[in-house]
C-alpha cells in the first residue's frame, strides 16, 4: 500500500514538472558558427616543442627556442656563410662571422646583402675570448674544427652545430640543418630541389654517355704561396672529384693516394697523366692568367690537353665554382658544357649564372649586372 502512494506522488511530480516546462519561453535557436565559440583559457600554457638538431657530425643538439644570435666561425666561414645566407632568416640572425676571404675586397655577403654593412666581423682564427661578448646562442663551424676550436667554445656554455658541405649529400643534408636552425623546412626543400634539379638536368643530358665516351680529366689547383708555384690535386672523397664524374669525366687522379687535402704533384707525373682536359683552380682569382702562362709554357705544350686547346680556367665570381659552396652546382653545370658541348648545344654561363643569382639567392637582374658580373673571370 505504501509503495502504490510512493508512485503515485512521482507520477504527479512529473506530471506538474512537464506542464512547468511546456509553459516557458522557447530557447533561442543558436547562430553562433564554431569559430566564434569561446572557449576557456587553459590553465597553464602549452610547453612548446623542442627543436632538436643532428649536425654533420652526428651529434644531437637541442634547443627550446629558435637561436636568434648566430656567429659563423673558423676556417671554411666564407662557405657555410653563402650557404646560410640562401635562408632569408640569416640577414637577421646571423650577428657576426670571421672574415676569412680567398680574394680580397670581394666579400659577397657585405655587397649583396647590405643590411649586414655595419656588421662587426671577427679576425681571422678568432677564438673563445673573442666570442664570448657577443653572447652568441649559437655558433656554426665547419666539421673539421671541432678539435682545434669547437671544444673551447661549447666551453663557454655555447651550443656548437657543425656543417660538412663536402659532397652533394653532405650539403643537401646540412641545407636541411640550416632549415632546422632558421625555423624555416619549407625554404630548406626548396633549396635542396634546385640543386637536385640542377643535377637531374645534368644526368639527363648525358644520358646514354659510355665510359668510352667519358674524356680524361685533370683538376689543378695553382698556387704561388711565397713564389713556390705549385699544382696540387684534390683528395678522391672531395667535392671536386665527383663535380668531374657528375659531369661526365674520368677523373685520372681518382686512384692517387692523398693525405686528405689537396696534394702536390709534379709535371712529370702530370705529363704521365696526360689528360684530355685540364682544368685549372685559383682561389686568387687569376685562372686565367694561370692558363695563358701554361699555354705559352714549352714543357705544357706537349700535353694533349694543351696541344687541343682544351686547357681551361674555372670561372670564379666572389669565389671560384669548383668548392663546397652555394655555386658548386654551377661548377658542375659549366664541366659538363665544356666536356660535352655537344649535349650542351645552347649553354651560355652568364646566363646561367644571372638565373642561378635570381632563383636561389632572389637578387633582381640589375644587381647582377651592377655589383656580381663585373667580377667574373675564366673560360666562359
Amino acid at each position: 500500500m505504501k509503495f502504490n502512494q510512493k508512485f503515485s506522488l512521482i507520477v504527479a511530480l512529473l506530471i506538474v514538472i512537464g506542464l512547468l516546462a511546456g509553459c516557458a519561453t522557447p530557447a533561442a535557436t543558436a547562430t553562433t558558427s564554431p569559430s566564434e565559440i569561446q572557449t576557456a583559457a587553459p590553465t597553464e600554457a602549452p610547453a612548446s616543442s623542442a627543436i632538436v638538431v643532428t649536425d654533420a657530425l652526428g651529434r644531437t643538439v637541442e634547443f627550446t627556442e629558435l637561436p636568434q644570435r648566430i656567429i659563423l666561425l673558423g676556417k671554411g666561414t666564407t662557405l657555410l656563410a653563402n650557404s646560410a645566407f640562401l635562408f632569408p632568416e640569416a640577414q637577421e640572425r646571423i650577428i657576426s662571422y670571421e672574415l676569412r676571404l680567398q680574394m680580397k675586397d670581394r666579400n659577397f655577403i657585405q655587397t649583396i646583402f647590405t643590411s649586414t654593412a655595419d656588421m662587426t666581423l671577427l679576425e681571422k682564427d678568432a677564438g673563445a675570448e673573442q666570442i664570448a661578448p657577443l653572447n652568441p646562442d649559437l655558433v656554426i663551424m665547419k666539421t673539421y674544427m671541432a678539435e682545434k676550436l669547437g671544444k673551447s667554445i661549447e666551453e663557454l656554455g655555447v651550443k656548437v652545430v657543425y656543417l660538412d658541405l663536402e659532397t652533394p649529400e653532405k650539403f643537401y643534408q646540412d641545407i636541411r640543418t640550416l632549415g632546422q636552425i632558421f625555423g624555416n623546412n619549407e625554404r630548406a626543400e626548396e633549396i635542396v630541389q634546385l640543386y637536385q634539379g640542377n643535377e637531374t638536368r645534368i644526368s639527363d643530358a648525358l644520358s646514354g654517355l659510355t665510359d668510352e665516351e667519358k674524356p680524361s680529366v685533370l683538376m689543378l689547383q695553382y698556387s704561388n704561396k711565397d713564389d713556390a708555384i705549385t699544382f696540387s690535386i684534390a683528395p678522391v672523397a672531395w667535392l671536386q672529384t665527383m663535380l668531374v664524374q657528375n659531369a661526365g669525366g674520368d677523373p685520372v687522379w681518382k686512384d692517387a693516394t692523398t693525405d686528405g687535402g689537396w696534394t702536390v704533384v709534379s709535371l712529370e707525373q702530370i705529363a704521365a697523366w696526360n689528360p684530355d682536359l685540364i682544368f685549372v683552380v685559383d682561389y686568387s682569382g687569376k685562372a686565367v692568367d694561370v692558363v695563358a702562362q701554361l699555354k705559352a709554357d714549352p714543357s705544357w705544350q706537349a700535353l694533349t690537353a694543351v696541344k687541343d686547346e682544351k686547357i681551361y680556367a674555372v670561372p670564379v665570381d666572389f669565389l671560384s665554382w669548383d668548392q663546397a659552396d652555394s655555386r658548386w652546382g654551377m661548377g658542375e653545370l659549366w664541366l659538363a658544357s665544356k666536356m660535352h658541348p655537344d649535349r650542351f648545344p645552347s649553354f651560355d654561363t652568364l646566363q646561367e649564372l644571372t638565373s642561378f643569382y635570381q632563383t636561389y639567392y632572389g637578387l633582381d637582374e640589375s644587381v647582377i649586372t651592377e655589383k656580381i658580373m663585373p667580377l667574373v673571370s675564366g673560360d666562359l
